[in-house]
């Protein structure tokens, strides 16, 4: 079955099916003249090309008989069925009214309607062209002529030319639509593509995942010589080596080497020491006696102390025999084991006293020597020997050991040390020693001891541009955003015309450093992306000054434009 698009009434109706057509016939809301469109087509024509207006009766013929002078006059006044079927299709009578009317009221009513319909006809073939003809002027004038939108345009207008029986009115919304998409088009022109949003500056980024140990943040400069200590021996008539090297360790040295350190040093003064009378030894005798670690929650302590008190110079070597005693007493009662209450409390005393009595110790074996030295000058050479053959060996072999690392030292005694830790004065002892040889046996010295002459010891933290120019962020991807196709879309005529852009292209970096987790993503320009491949390292110069981004970003849209899908 067949539908048809019916104008009536300045709209449009339908589609309606031809039931439903017929039922407008006979209520005589459409007429043989109403405009029509058949399903799937544009073009508008009367109703009457599709359906048949007037009385669908049949007559039958019925057989000749001869007429009498009143049918003959009656007969006369009938309508010819040709004209009787006009006036049905024209919409000028129905079938009820078209046998009242003579043959000549008929002929001037149809002479009438035609005349009109030529007319309309006429005005609408005129109204037509000029919609089309402004259609194409406005074309022209908004830039739209050899495009597909003047060819859009001009199907507009030759289709309303067919479509639209108010052609006039038609071209005023042609005209209104026009300058609408005239603007929209205007506006798609004048949108910026603003550039992506989130960036932040990256050099407080990489500032702020900076990996720096301690033990490599600090530059320390300072300058040590050996002065001190020719003086001394040039007194004794002592050879002296006048190279002096001097060495880092990679940690504090341990209790038990650093009190080699200091025995050497002790041993080295007695050697070097002067000449004593009775009243100095007397008096140096006083002194090491004052310095007895007493302690008296320690019965032990007392008694010990009064045998200190009533010492003899004589008496020396008993004397350190005893305290050294007293102190592998004290160590190994301290390291006792399933010691409880007083006896624990007891025995961590012990341990504490153990190290001061042998402290001890040794200032009365540093005041044997000096007495023996004193007697006999060639002791001076023995001690030093002997103390070489022993604990100096010791000391010398764990130095070896030790991964120690020597600093270089230029002619005025200074050196430098780079990405280091924090060196001050109160942590040098323990981390610098120098050496030189006395007779040919190393002798090893503490920063800070009074044979070296120790000066400008300075660690100055390394700043942090320059260690964040020392970082390695190598390219791990290049994404690209952006270069998409955006519409703004309006109607004209009825159609559907598209305005089209492509978004700006963004360019990023991913750089990220070789144990990174994580990476980080930058907004570079054209030249930077394509001067960085993969696996390239960028230099922070260039990185401090780009902007880092969550993730790869494009520019928002901006109005009237929209994403195409």
């Amino acid at each position: 079955m067949r539908h048809f698009a019916l104008f009536i009434d300045n709209e449009v109706r339908g589609p309606l099916s031809e039931y439903e057509v017929q039922d407008l016939i006979s209520a005589g809301t459409a007429t043989a003249e109403t405009l029509c469109a058949p399903a799937g087509s544009t073009a508008w024509e009367p109703l009457s090309n599709h359906f048949t207006f007037g009385s669908t009766l049949k007559l039958n013929r019925a057989p000749a008989v001869e007429r009498t002078a009143e049918e003959t006059e009656a007969q006369a006044n009938r309508l010819d069925p040709e004209l009787r079927r006009s006036l049905l299709m024209y919409g000028l009578a129905d079938g009820a009214t078209v046998d009242q009317l003579s043959p000549a009221q008929a002929e001037t009513a149809l002479a009438a309607r035609i005349a009109d319909l030529k007319h309309r006809r006429r005005l609408h073939q005129f109204s037509g062209l000029a919609a089309f003809l402004v259609a194409m002027g406005l074309g022209a004038y908004l830039g739209l002529g050899d495009t597909p939108v003047a060819a859009l345009l001009g199907q507009a207008a030759g289709s309303w030319t067919k479509e639209d029986p108010k052609t006039t009115e038609q071209s005023k919304r042609l005209e209104t639509d026009l300058r609408t998409f005239e603007k929209l088009r205007t506006d798609a022109a004048a949108a910026v593509f603003a550039p992506p949003v989130g960036g932040t500056p990256a050099r407080p980024v990489f500032a702020a995942r900076l990996r720096v140990a301690d033990t490599s943040r600090y530059n320390v400069t300072g300058g040590v010589d050996t002065a001190p200590l020719a003086a001394l021996v040039d007194k004794w008539k002592v050879k002296l080596d006048p190279t002096t090297r001097l060495f880092l360790l990679p940690a504090a040295i341990p209790p038990e080497q650093a009190a080699k350190v200091a025995e050497q040093s002790r041993v080295l003064d007695v050697i070097l020491s002067p000449l004593m009378d009775d009243a100095g030894f007397e008096s140096l005798r006083l002194e090491t006696i004052r310095n007895f670690p007493d302690l008296p929650s320690v019965p032990e302590s007392a008694r010990l102390k009064t045998e200190v008190d009533n010492m003899k110079l004589a008496d020396l070597s008993g004397m350190i025999e005893r305290v050294e005693f007293r102190a592998r007493a004290c160590e190994q009662e301290g390291t006792s084991a399933n010691l409880v209450g007083s006896r624990a409390q007891q025995a961590s005393v012990l341990r504490e006293w153990a190290p001061k009595l042998r402290g001890f110790a040794g200032q009365l074996r540093e005041l044997r020597s000096r007495l023996q030295i004193n007697v006999n000058p060639a002791a001076r050479g023995k001690l030093w020997s002997e103390f070489n053959a022993g604990p100096g060996a010791e000391l010398a072999a764990w130095v070896l050991g030790a991964n120690a690392k020597e600093l270089k030292l230029n002619d005025q005694g200074t050196f430098a040390i780079a990405d280091t830790a924090k060196l001050e004065a109160d942590v040098a002892p323990g981390r610098l020693l120098a050496t030189t040889q006395i007779n040919n046996d190393t002798v090893y010295l503490a920063w800070g001891s009074k044979f070296l002459n120790c000066h400008d010891l300075a660690s100055v933290e390394i700043p942090r541009d320059q260690l964040l120019a020392r970082e390695e962020y190598k390219v791990v991807d290049k994404p690209l955003t952006g270069g998409r196709r955006c519409v703004a879309k309006g109607r004209v005529g009825g159609r559907e015309l598209t305005i089209e852009h492509t978004s700006p292209q963004w360019r990023f970096l991913t750089v990220a450093r070789e144990k990174d987790a994580d990476s980080v993503v930058l907004g570079v320009d054209a030249a930077t992306y394509d001067k960085f491949a993969v696996g390239q390292v960028v230099p922070f110069e260039v990185l401090a000054g780009l902007q880092v981004f969550a993730r790869p970003a494009e520019s928002a849209t901006p109005a009237p434009l929209s994403l195409a899908e």
